[in-house]
């Protein structure tokens, strides 16, 4: 089976709308602290990472909106005009791999370390794909 540009884009936007959903969740105090912000504090956030949290939540979920219009999923004449946006949160989740692979937090690897090397495959796939 071949992923097609737009099915890379659907998923990769899920996996993105899921991630922010995931810091606005830590923003109101959800207890999942040692899976995010190097998974030093387990249960719910300081203030100072709930405010990073909260900025974050946006701009993610904004960056899920940037690949669909990519994938013709919303814009669709909109789509050449991406590829720049779309690399730029490529390099964004590639940090992010980094980041996750410095984590001394045992769930911070196991879960979010697939999933940011998971969303940079599909983004560098959406970045060089040609959009039908």
């Amino acid at each position: 089976m071949t992923l097609t540009l737009a099915q890379a884009s659907l998923l990769a936007a899920l996996l993105l709308v899921g991630l922010a959903g995931f810091h606005a969740a830590l923003a109101t105090g959800a207890p999942l602290g040692a899976y995010a912000w190097g998974g030093e504090i387990s249960g719910s956030l300081p203030p100072r990472l709930k405010r990073g949290s909260a900025l974050l939540a946006p701009v993610i979920f904004a960056m899920g909106m940037v690949v669909l219009v990519r994938g013709a999923w919303l814009y669709a004449d909109s789509t050449r005009e991406m590829i720049i946006p779309v690399w730029c949160i490529f390099v964004f989740i590639v940090l992010q791999v980094g980041g996750a692979l410095r984590s001394s937090s045992p769930g911070e690897k196991r879960i979010m370390l697939p999933l940011y090397v998971v969303l940079a495959v599909l983004l560098g796939y959406i970045g060089f794909g040609n959009p039908a």
